[in-house]
């Protein structure tokens, strides 16, 4: 009896999860090796061949370990958190619950326009949406091709050995386009006259692929640099052989991560090498991505410029994890997904926020009391608290979880952690 009771209780006791971070680390750990001369992804090296061509095919060989020079997001394969296979589903109840409780608006607003108007919605907002479409739709695309110039002005920088290197007039004749290019989209929408709303949409657009074609041109300036110092040391003689420069990134932090306090260790054990291959070593690894596949400059194609421009990211990688394909049912669902939130951003705009600023702004016109005034600006910002959460939370998920979840499967991109650094200053 005893034994059959240890055996229920056995049963019913929970067992703890697996640690992730022990499979993170686990992770990390370098591919083996398919042969002794190829990684099973690339040609073998001659033998004739320079010593930073053995650098580069020996770092092609094995993931890319965390300890970079230049400092980017670590991209891993994850969904988000509002996925049903996600394992933060604790709050899906109160998910399910907040899109219950806007069908129930929408269907009281629905029913109240039409005992009130004869029609089931007003159209101010949308006369307002509608304006420019076609207008912003071809400046929008212009805007977007226009950002490819970074790819011929990057080959022009790599192919240079004089002053339009990148470490001379590289880096400056990029930040003159940057700068040029954002005066003229910035200033379009006004010079075109368009409505607000159309101006808020193209302004903001414009700033994103500004952060994106930044990325791109500066993580490629410093490859191009890293490779020009690569080449150099087969000639050893008249070159530096100063330590490759670690640009400064959140892990140099007083309190390390585990993995950074190993990959510390691991450096200072191979201090003791000669100091030309530990350099030769280091540049050949920023040079390769992190899955090991692709190597600077094999990147700089137009495929890969446009994969990177639907890719929902702001950071440029030479390589980003993927999916092993699309999924319709997921894309189609997150494109109606992403038309039903602007359809209940514009309700909610429509109903909630246009009626309590026109009463607003009328009731003031009328006062003259400084007590008065003060009474109805605090009664309006009162009533426009909840119409602006719901909003805020509308224009979250619209963009960090729908829209950007549509590029991912479109783009077959696995990381679906789009809005994890936007929480917090530090990070961003």
């Amino acid at each position: 009896m005893s034994s059959a009771l240890s055996n229920g209780l056995s049963e019913t006791l929970l067992r703890p999860r697996v640690v992730k971070a022990k499979l993170e680390e686990a992770s990390l750990a370098p591919p083996l090796e398919r042969s002794l001369e190829s990684s099973g992804y690339s040609t073998p090296v001659p033998e004739d061949a320079p010593p930073s061509a053995f650098s580069i095919s020996s770092a092609r060989k094995q993931a890319r370990a965390r300890n970079r020079l230049f400092y980017t997001i670590d991209y891993v394969p994850r969904v988000s958190h509002f996925d049903p296979k996600s394992d933060y589903h604790d709050f899906r109840g109160f998910f399910t619950l907040f899109w219950i409780g806007l069908f129930i608006m929408v269907v009281t607003t629905v029913l109240r326009n039409i005992k009130d108007t004869g029609y089931p919605l007003r159209v101010q907002v949308w006369a307002m949406l509608s304006a420019n479409v076609w207008e912003l739709a071809l400046s929008d695309l212009a805007m977007v091709v226009s950002t490819g110039l970074a790819l011929p002005i990057h080959l022009l920088v790599r192919g240079s050995s004089g002053w339009l290197a990148w470490s001379r007039g590289g880096m400056v004749a990029q930040s003159v386009f940057e700068a040029c290019w954002l005066v003229l989209w910035i200033n379009w929408p006004f010079m075109l006259h368009w409505t607000w709303t159309a101006q808020v949409f193209f302004t903001l657009h414009t700033l994103t692929f500004l952060m994106k074609m930044h990325s791109y041109a500066f993580y490629n300036g410093h490859l191009s640099e890293t490779e020009r110092r690569l080449s150099s040391l087969d000639n050893p003689g008249a070159v530096s052989l100063d330590a490759a420069v670690r640009y400064p990134n959140r892990t140099t932090q007083p309190h390390h991560h585990p993995l950074q306090q190993r990959l510390d260790a691991d450096k200072s054990d191979e201090d003791e090498e000669d100091p030309i291959t530990k350099l030769r070593e280091d540049l050949a690894k920023e040079l390769t991505s992190p899955l090991g596949h692709i190597t600077y400059p094999q990147n700089l194609t137009w495929t890969n410029y446009v994969d990177f421009v639907f890719c929902p990211t702001l950071c440029y990688e030479l390589e980003y994890p993927r999916t092993d394909g699309r999924r319709w049912t997921e894309l189609a669902s997150k494109t109606l997904a992403v038309f039903g939130c602007i359809f209940l951003l514009t309700l909610t705009s429509e109903e909630f926020i246009l009626p309590v600023l026109s009463d607003a702004s009328l009731r003031l016109q009328l006062v003259e009391s400084t007590s008065e005034q003060a009474l109805i600006l605090a009664e309006s910002i009162s009533m426009l608290l909840f119409p602006f959460m719901v909003t805020f939370l509308l224009v979250f998920l619209v963009i960090f979880e729908y829209l950007l979840g549509a590029f991912a499967e479109i783009s077959c991109f696995a990381d679906r952690h789009f809005y994890s650094d936007w929480w917090n200053s530090c990070d961003w």
